[in-house]
């Protein structure tokens, strides 16, 4: 049984990440420079966005269910020791959201309030990245301590230091990168696709430059994390594996071959979250006390067994209904753009 339910949280990280990462990444372009492409890129990113933006909150909601249900002591240990970089998650979450929503439905449609509701969309988007991979970050940093009693080292310590942030910065550029490569083919408009391109390869440089600002900033801790690497073949060859793929992703991007492209970049990010599961597995977090295992901090059998039934008899009907309000709002309005050259 827990096996399933890991099976399950897994999924729906990697969910969560493809689908409302590349949400979040969406918001971070509107932040870069776009000069006379801002407008038509935000016709775009509205219309990618506007039918799932919502539902893919579904999988984050979904992992915080079954670490209640069926890891209580590991759900406790998060929600106490982390509940400040979770908060601010949340508001992040929020404020994206609304003002998604004032975006678009707004009585007052002009110039200025369009503009600030663009600025606060895009800086939230960035804020909720970059909290994203904090809270990653400190789960196996071994300095959370349940039995602390210090304000500063119960609740400020385990998510504060380089280490936690060059990892959000990292989580902020793969959001990014993957909603350049998604919107790229949300568009007929092929000046725009080759704009999207740009945006694409350049974030695709800033993932490995991030990339290696977490291993500086992980040694600047003197927290292993190459030695771990090192230690574990098959974490290893999922980051090389990752790192081989930017290759063929540059091959495709120049020659627009937009589904191979999607792949390509998808299994990148697959293979970076698969590395840092094998990495720590079967741990959901190290604390200074030791490691949570997943296996140890189980809910009793029976209540595995309903939360397994639930999952499972619960999985036919949010696939198929994700799956036709993405057919009906794909398939059903026009792209955005004429088709040019």
């Amino acid at each position: 049984m827990t096996d399933i339910l890991i099976f399950f949280i897994g999924a729906s990280l990697l969910l969560y990440i493809l689908l409302g990462g590349a949400d979040f990444g969406a918001g971070i372009l509107e932040l870069l420079p776009s000069g006379q492409w801002r407008e038509r890129q935000k016709v775009v990113v509205n219309r990618a966005m506007g039918p799932v933006w919502e539902a893919n909150h579904l999988w984050l909601i979904l992992i915080v269910v079954i670490l209640f249900m069926g890891f209580p002591r590991i759900f406790t240990t998060l929600m106490i020791s982390l509940h400040v970089p979770l908060l601010a998650l949340l508001v992040g979450i929020v404020l994206r959201g609304t003002v998604f929503t004032f975006r678009h439905y707004d009585a007052i449609q002009d110039a200025r309030t369009q503009r600030i509701y663009t600025r606060i969309f895009g800086w939230s988007s960035l804020w909720t990245a970059l909290w994203l991979g904090i809270i990653a970050a400190s789960l196996n940093r071994g300095i959370i301590d349940p039995a602390a009693t210090g304000i500063w080292a119960a609740y400020f310590a385990p998510w504060w230091g380089w280490y936690p942030l060059a990892v959000g910065v990292f989580v902020a550029c793969i959001f990014g990168f993957l909603a350049a490569v998604y919107l790229t083919d949300e568009t007929d408009d092929v000046e725009l696709q080759h704009h999207f391109r740009g945006k694409a390869a350049a974030l695709n440089l800033a993932v490995v430059l991030a990339g290696g600002l977490v291993f500086l900033a992980a040694a600047g801790e003197q927290t292993p994390l190459h030695n771990r690497f090192l230690g574990t073949p098959l974490a290893m060859m999922a980051l090389v594996t990752a790192t081989l793929l930017f290759v063929a992703l540059w091959f495709f991007v120049s020659r627009q071959l937009v589904l191979l492209t999607r792949v390509v970049a998808a299994g990148q990010v697959t293979l970076i979250l698969l590395g840092w599961y094998v990495l720590y597995a079967p741990n959901a977090l190290i604390t200074a006390g030791g490691p949570l295992s997943f296996y140890e901090m189980a809910a009793p059998d029976a209540t595995l067994r309903q939360l397994v039934i639930a999952l499972l008899v619960g999985s036919l009907f949010i696939f198929p209904s994700l799956i036709y309000l993405l057919w009906v709002f794909k398939t059903g309005e026009p792209r955005t753009g004429a088709k040019r050259g």
